[in-house]
């Protein structure tokens, strides 16, 4: 079966475009065999209709319902099934998006000046990614380098907990609903698909900076317009570059703004108050079910995983071992002041010699290697205001002893206000203002080291890092804020920060007061970053619940449209 869609298929010529969420296609069409209808939806009581097309299918088909088949064992007639039965899906959320908000004519009425303008350059940014990837083909595809900039992405709060009438209730907040959040809109610039003026000027400019650029690219576009051509062969159509293109424009824009309507649509259902309506009873039910889970799995059953687990994703265990045979467990921050190349390969060098080559003593290699980590050049960086990018400046006068006095000052006097937030924060500056080592950016959680009931350590890390930490924990002793001396590795510089032994919230299995919201309330998963273990469980309530309202919603959708399917126009692919 697979053998004879493959075939098929080799009848389209197909181009993977990025567009917004997926990959918009342009494939070989030859006639009216690929825009036969394979299913109609038509609302009861409306008539409001949509189709989807053979081409929609194959290439949903090849986008992701293969997936079925690979993935999960599905065979391709079932692939093929579910793949339509998520394009009728599709259609309908569209139809019901248009009725919900208002908007007709595949968005020429009923879409405000800032909708309009997004969706216009979704269709120029596009276009212009399309043509970047002919160009990629002509010039040698060379891999993406990992973005430099360095951005603290923090936690926006979908939801506070307020004392109301005698009691707590939950407030949804509006963090991050609108789809536009992040979109700037020029007001003094609006822009419409529609008017005729500005759709003329999407070929025009896109035209007029081929020409400006090199050669490879004005190869490019005559790639990309020769690709289109083929893709329209034996439909009788205009082949003038600009009628070409004018096909294309059109055909990204009505994926642009069916993208944006069912986003749309999907983000209003997110605040309908079957998804939203979580109770602090729900969040204290929840957590303490977790606690049950792991109580189960690492005391009553004895997974022996539990050291493991700890150490890879600390924030996803909600008991912590308390028996006299448990590894005690707590975390560090880093800051890493680090060699350069050139410093790391002559650390290399130096720590490959031995008092007996050279003619070198080892106190002369240890002075070699004094005389290194004192080259050490802290990097220094600035937050810009205005693009949230920490960025790097001209280090002209700070020290690795310099940074480092001035954070044992300021943590020793954040320490005497007992506030744990506000020591978190102090760190994370550090984290951004200093350090090298990525995997502290924006992690989860800090770095997790342990001491089993033997007195061994349990740790990934090198043995420096870890006696540091280990002497930071002082038997269960440290304080949170506690910091560590200039600890040397062949990385370059650590200074380790005591953030905490893991531990567990509360002494009981099940939490059922206001006082255990309150501490979920305010306790952080990881005091770097203001997100509590209420944050934590509403957030996967909430998607639960939507996951579950969007099912059942779907479900009741179908029962209100005729589904229509002409099942002896998809036979061959998969006969």
């Amino acid at each position: 079966m697979r053998k004879r869609f493959a075939g098929i298929l080799m009848c389209i010529m197909m181009l993977c475009m990025s567009l917004l969420a997926g990959c918009s296609l342009v494939e070989r069409d030859y006639g009216r065999y690929y825009s036969q209808v394979v299913a109609t939806v038509r609302h009861n009581e409306t008539g409001r209709s949509a189709s989807v097309t053979k081409r929609e299918l194959i290439e949903g088909y090849q986008s992701y319902g293969y997936m079925y088949e690979q993935s999960y064992g599905y065979t391709t007639e079932e692939a093929i099934n579910l793949t339509l039965s998520m394009l009728e899906n599709r259609k309908i959320t569209l139809l019901e998006a248009e009725e919900r908000f208002g908007v007709s004519e595949n968005g020429k009425s009923g879409l405000s000046a800032k909708e309009q303008t997004y969706i216009y350059d979704q269709v120029v940014e596009s276009l212009n990614t399309n043509l970047d990837l002919y160009y990629e083909e002509i010039v040698g595809s060379e891999q993406e380098e990992e973005s430099d900039d360095i951005t603290f992405e923090g936690y926006d709060k979908t939801a506070k907990l307020e004392y109301q009438n005698g009691q707590y209730v939950i407030v949804k907040t509006n963090a991050a609903q609108d789809p536009l959040a992040e979109y700037k809109f020029d007001q003094s610039n609006p822009k419409n698909f529609f008017d005729s003026e500005d759709y003329d000027a999407i070929y025009a400019n896109f035209r007029d900076y081929v020409l400006r650029a090199n050669e490879d690219y004005q190869k490019a576009f005559l790639d990309y317009a020769r690709t289109l051509r083929l893709t329209e062969y034996g439909q009788n159509l205009s082949t003038d570059t600009p009628s070409v293109f004018d096909r294309e424009i059109n055909r990204i824009y009505l994926l642009s703004y069916e993208n944006y309507m069912i986003e749309k649509y999907s983000y209003s259902n997110r605040n309908s108050s079957d998804v939203s309506s979580i109770t602090t009873s729900d969040i204290l039910d929840m957590y303490s079910s977790k606690v049950r889970a792991d109580y189960t799995e690492y005391v009553l059953e004895g997974d022996s995983g539990y050291d493991e687990d700890m150490q890879n994703s600390p924030n996803e265990m909600y008991y912590i071992r308390q028996d006299s045979d448990a590894t005690k467990f707590f975390t560090v921050a880093n800051v890493l002041f680090m060699f350069t190349e050139e410093q790391q390969a002559e650390y290399e060098a130096i720590t490959a010699l031995s008092s007996d080559e050279g003619g070198l003593t080892s106190e002369q290699i240890a002075q070699r290697l004094d005389n290194l980590y004192s080259q050490i050049t802290p990097v220094v960086r600035q937050l810009n205001a205005t693009t949230d990018v920490y960025e790097e400046v001209d280090n002209h006068s700070q020290t690795v002893d310099s940074i480092y006095s001035l954070m044992s000052s300021q943590l020793a006097t954040a320490k005497t206000s007992g506030d744990v937030n506000y020591i978190g924060d102090l760190i994370n500056s550090y984290i951004y203002q200093y350090n090298e080592d990525t995997g502290m950016f924006n992690a989860s959680n800090n770095y997790v080291i342990g001491i089993d009931s033997q007195g061994e350590a349990v740790s990934s890390f090198v043995d420096s890092f870890t006696q540091a930490g280990i002497e930071l924990y002082d038997n269960g002793n440290g304080q949170i804020g506690d910091i560590s001396g200039l600890v040397r590795s062949e990385y370059g510089i650590h200074v380790l920060i005591y953030t905490g032994p893991c531990q567990n919230l509360f002494d009981t299995i099940n939490v059922s007061d206001d006082s255990a919201l309150e501490k979920l309330y305010d306790t952080r998963v990881n005091i770097l970053v203001d997100k509590t273990y209420f944050d934590v469980i509403y957030d996967e309530i909430y998607t639960d619940n939507y996951s579950y309202f969007e099912n059942n919603h779907m479900r009741y959708l179908r029962q209100e449209y005729t589904i229509t399917q002409y099942q002896g126009r998809i036979d061959d692919l998969i006969s």
